[in-house]
């Protein structure tokens, strides 16, 4: 697990003890159910930190019990704590507030239910000394400006709302101030009466404390079981399920150059989803990409790729989505950019790039056929693999041969057997692998393939990928574009190598190895690797300035994850280390300036 978390000590200190960035908490030592619900609710998005939902939405709930137990496990010594600049009169009254609280304001004494000593309770009230006062003060703001909620009766919020800036400024001066005792310990929080209910918070229970069994599936019908893998295969839940909502309801935005489209409900409900709708009309959206009322759909919704899909495959998967539990989900509006904001336009669009296929028939199993079939219809590859034009059609001519996903600024490599850029060099077993498990020997997905793999790749059939990675590997080499020439002295670049090499030496050589030949089914190999000899360096630039985590899967349920060091490493310390890697151990891709690196600097 200490390697595992890298990830996690980035930020939060060797052993989780806090970083000297004050932003950044002590999550050593927390109370195991506090650090597992938290991880719950960034992975669902109750929690907003954009590095954090990034880091967990692709790890399963058996693995982030694991962290949360891993942390409050370890108790390394605390930090002196830093006396806060305020006045006298201002520590009082935040110590009033922490000891005793304000019972004309109706706000409870911090101590009665984080603890006598405010080193927390057991199982779920964390300590609150400790902790930076940068810290404290971006918590406390983040309740009061609704960034950070709970379950209702959300006792936290109705305290900090009750409390005045003044009031909030004093309490996080006197918490910050005080010295933890030697060997502190969340107290065990026994029959003690809370002066608020709190919603579900306080309501977990010790023995309770781990894993959240799934509701029991509902048992389908041989046709309901045909479209529950139907719907693996083209990742519909993934799509359709906002985060943190109802699987399938819908509502979660999809990301354009045009503007913002909303991926509809598919439960059957009858005001919000399919609940209204026949087996003619969805094999029509599906198909000919229109509507129930005969409006037509944005090709963000791949209909293009759909429509090669069989007749008794999206029955199959009809059939299945009226078997969800239906929920009442309007989905919003698309905020699409004039002229696209006019959807009759779509039929201009529609007569120069889309033509419903003919009738479908579904192509025998472990066939090159079969493999076409997924690729090009419900697995929808070319959605990311193959680039666009400027009005988001898809270059056919450039089919499956790299191209950088819009707006996300992941690059997705060529799927055809080019021996540099694609998958020439992969054997068939590894590309099974990796598409199975998320990793291979030496090599392991991130960003949004990660959510592929989860959501969708896992759980196709052993016989179905194979088809897949039989028929890519037969797909003639073809590369979309080649990369960039540099426009600095070779001179310069040398400079820049030999500096990127000391920085690996001592950031990267103990987990990639020092001739980049990563570790077996644990870091991936960075020697040939398709991402970091991509025509374009975004992807191993997102992966050093963001870090991540491969997905969790049955066969590797506990992935090791990346550290981010977009504080740690400046520009043009991340440009020099990302062209080493690109141009070292055979590898020959373009030099990458500072001026690449800050065009990712955005927080994932």
């Amino acid at each position: 697990m200490q390697q595992r978390t890298q990830a996690c000590v980035s930020c939060h200190g060797n052993e989780g003890k806090a970083s000297a960035e004050g932003f950044y908490p002590r999550i050593a030592g927390k109370p195991e159910a506090y650090l597992f619900n938290q991880l719950i609710h960034f992975r669902e998005g109750q929690r907003s930190h954009a590095t954090m939902n990034y880091l967990v939405e692709n790890l399963s709930d058996a693995y982030l019990l694991e962290i949360a137990r891993y942390f409050s496990n370890l108790h390394p010594p605390y930090a002196s704590p830093v006396k806060a600049q305020v006045s006298e009169k201002v520590f009082k009254r935040g110590e009033q507030l922490a000891l005793k609280g304000d019972e004309k304001k109706d706000i409870p004494a911090c101590v009665s239910c984080h603890g006598n000593s405010l080193t927390g309770l057991s199982p779920v009230m964390p300590g609150l000394i400790g902790l930076p006062r940068d810290y404290l003060n971006a918590q406390l703001g983040a309740w009061l400006n609704g960034q950070r909620k709970a379950a209702a009766p959300d006792c936290m919020a109705d305290i900090v709302k009750a409390m005045s800036s003044e009031d909030l400024n004093a309490v996080t001066a006197f918490l910050s101030s005080q010295p933890v005792p030697l060997n502190a310990r969340p107290a065990a929080q026994g029959n003690i009466k809370f002066p608020k209910q709190c919603g579900t918070h306080l309501k977990v229970n010790v023995a309770e404390a781990s894993i959240k069994q799934a509701a029991p599936e509902p048992v389908l019908s041989a046709q309901e079981q045909r479209g529950w893998y139907v719907a693996k295969l083209g990742n519909c839940e993934g799509c359709h399920t906002q985060r943190g909502g109802q699987a399938f309801a819908g509502g979660r935005a999809v990301e354009t150059p045009f503007g913002k489209v909303f991926a509809g409900n598919l439960t059957p409900d009858v005001k919000t989803g399919l609940g209204a709708w026949s087996a003619d009309d969805f094999y029509r959206a599906m198909h000919e990409g229109k509507s129930r009322d005969g409006h037509y759909l944005y090709p963000a919704f791949p209909f293009t790729n759909y429509t090669q899909m069989s007749r008794g495959d999206v029955d199959d998967l009809f059939a299945y989505l009226r078997r969800l539990p239906a929920v009442e989900n309007a989905t919003p509006a698309a905020q699409m950019d004039f002229p696209f904001n006019l959807r009759p336009l779509m039929a201009v669009w529609r007569a120069l790039y889309f033509k419903p296929a003919a009738t479908v028939a579904i192509a025998p199993q472990a066939s090159l056929q079969r493999g076409a079939y997924l690729v090009n219809g419900p697995g929808h590859c070319n959605a990311c693999h193959t680039p666009r034009n400027r009005l988001g059609a898809l270059q056919k001519e450039a089919d499956l041969a790299g191209a950088t996903i819009p707006v996300l600024n992941w690059y997705a490599p060529a799927l055809n057997s080019d021996a540099i850029h694609g998958l020439g060099r992969y054997p068939e077993h590894q590309l099974v692998e990796v598409l199975k498990t998320g990793r291979s020997e030496n090599n392991a997905v991130y960003g949004p393939m990660a959510d592929v793999v989860k959501h969708s790749l896992q759980h196709y059939k052993e016989q179905d990928l194979k088809a897949m990675a039989a028929y890519l590997k037969s797909l003639p080499p073809l590369v979309a574009a080649v990369s960039p020439v540099s426009l600095v002295s070779k001179a310069a670049e040398e400079a820049v190598f030999k500096h990127g090499a000391k920085l690996y030496e001592q950031h990267c050589k103990d987990c990639h190895g020092d001739q980049g030949q990563g570790r077996a089914f644990v870091y991936p190999g960075l020697a040939g690797n398709v991402s970091v000899v991509a025509p374009t360096p975004v992807n191993p630039l997102k992966m050093v300035l963001n870090g991540g985590f491969g997905p969790s899967t049955p066969q590797h349920p506990f992935p090791y994850g990346m550290p981010p060091y977009r504080v740690s490493l400046s520009s043009e310390e991340t440009a020099a280390v990302v062209s080493f890697i690109r141009n070292a151990w055979g590898n020959k891709a373009g030099y990458v300036s500072p001026v690449d690196v800050d065009k990712y600097r955005t927080v994932p």
